[in-house]
């Protein structure tokens, strides 16, 4: 595998940058010299870094330019005139997270010209899964860099560009958003060669107001791609996506997957099999075939998996190389990784949640645990605004046809419960949660139990694990 880990020491000229920019340095009597590395953050400033000062309603990082120089900065970039001034060349610009982004596009084009290939995804759920799939296809063939951990915004996103390696040959951006012209922005500093769209949901509807809204927010992702030679990856089975003439990217340069036989998917999922541990199945594109055996359970991943083996396939990777560098891929943490404490296997998905992946993963928990007893554990769902209430009442009657056991945590608790029944647990309070778990797992302590945690990023749902870990060890 080929997966180059992050580079702090990106290099780039002070002329280069100010070029760019368009600003002129002050501060400088010899523009000659280069900075390594660039931060947005004073406390991992190292010596001859490029310090961007960040500014935002509770903070103004325009105040920590000396304290940067002092710490080895080589350059600042800020937004106002300092006081005092730092012992280092500045640039004063209109916005630094504008310059962030510009000075990233740079150095992501010299990198393209150089060969580097980019693929771009997005998608209401699943990008982090399919950044990770196409990694590990991608790696497998190519000298890999790829977004890592949510650095998938108008910051994450320049953060990772300027963390890869010079020597990086295929770049795997993830692009994230929960306001219409977000994806607008990242796809033009990323111009990519491959974009993905993993699926149109609800997630974020509360911002964007519709799902209509959402499928064109979506599309903005090849705007930036170039129409003559980009592709665009997407799923047959998708009822946003399967309307090829509602896309902006038609005939070759439209790529379409299928795991239900969609006969407009050149790739597709055969003789699909799941079973607690693995899902298995038979790639197939044009005459050739390939076997892929997933160490993780769940239909959604089939998709996942064909998403990233049709950008392996764009870029030329051999579909069999693909389909060996997927049974060795390892999800990321809280993504359906599994934890056994005593009889009770917990299944820790708590990294975000929409409905659309809070069903993925009830459906998955009632393979995984087939007769065992089941739990689930789930937190609320944010950002639907208008749509919350009846997204938690669904998800609360889709709940009752799998699991043995409900507790639910947040503001939509009563909605939850009005779907569930009454034989649910909801909280407004998390510690009364927890409780209450442990209280039903002492009754099932002599027969296998499985319990799936999920819910939205701020739940903090992990703190319901650390209660059971403390308890259960």
């Amino acid at each position: 595998m080929f997966m180059l880990e992050e580079c702090s020491n990106v290099s780039l000229s002070a002329a280069e940058i100010a070029a760019v920019l368009k600003k002129d340095l002050q501060n400088c009597a010899d523009t000659s010299f280069s900075v390594s590395g660039f931060s947005t953050d004073t406390r991992t400033i190292t010596l001859g870094n490029c310090f961007i000062a960040l500014k935002g309603e509770t903070f103004n990082g325009n105040r920590y330019a000396a304290q940067a120089a002092e710490k080895g900065a080589a350059l600042c970039i800020l937004s106002e005139q300092p006081d005092p001034l730092p012992a280092a060349p500045y640039l004063i610009v209109e916005d630094t997270v504008q310059a962030y982004g510009l000075i990233a596009a740079y150095y992501l084009e010299r990198l393209k010209s150089n060969g580097t290939k980019v693929v771009a995804i997005t998608g209401s759920s699943g990008k982090t899964t399919v950044k990770d799939m196409t990694a590990t296809v991608l790696s497998s063939w190519y000298r890999t860099s790829a977004t890592v951990g949510n650095h998938n915004n108008h910051i994450g996103l320049p953060y990772t560009i300027l963390h890869m390696h010079s020597g990086t040959e295929a770049a795997i951006l993830e692009m994230g958003m929960n306001h219409e012209g977000e994806i607008r922005y990242l796809t033009k500093i990323a111009r990519p060669d491959v974009c993905i769209i993993t699926n149109i949901g609800t997630a974020h509807i509360g911002n964007l107001g519709s799902q209509d809204n959402i499928f064109r927010a979506k599309l903005e992702i090849v705007e930036g791609m170039n129409p003559q030679t980009g592709k665009l990856i997407v799923s047959a089975e998708d009822r946003y996506l399967a309307q090829s003439a509602e896309l902006p990217v038609t005939g070759e340069n439209l790529c379409y997957i299928s795991r239900c036989g969609n006969a407009e998917a050149a790739l597709q999922a055969v003789e699909i099999c799941e079973s607690p541990e693995h899902t298995e199945f038979t790639v197939q594109y044009q005459e050739e075939s390939a076997k892929v055996r997933l160490p993780m359970t769940g239909l959604h991943n089939v998709t996942d998996a064909l998403l990233a083996i049709q950008a392996g396939l764009v870029l030329g990777v051999p579909l069999a190389k693909s389909a060996e560098a997927l049974c060795s891929f390892v999800p990321g943490a809280m993504r359906s990784d599994r934890v056994i404490l005593g009889n009770c296997t917990i299944i820790r998905d708590y990294y975000n949640a929409n409905p659309e992946a809070m069903r993925a993963s009830l459906t998955a928990l009632q393979t995984i645990a087939g007769d065992a007893y089941r739990i689930a554990v789930l937190g609320n769902m944010n950002e639907l605004g208008d749509y919350a209430a009846n997204a938690h009442r669904e998800l609360g009657e889709y709940a009752k046809n799998i699991v043995d056991a409900a507790f639910f945590y947040g503001p939509n608790y009563a909605d939850f419960a009005k779907g569930y029944g009454e034989e649910t647990q909801a909280f407004t309070r998390q510690g009364d949660l927890s409780a209450a778990l442990l209280t039903l797992l002492e009754t099932k302590s002599n027969q296998p139990v499985y319990l799936l945690i999920k819910g939205s990023r701020g739940m903090q749902m992990e703190h319901v694990f650390e209660a059971l870990e403390s308890a259960l060890r």
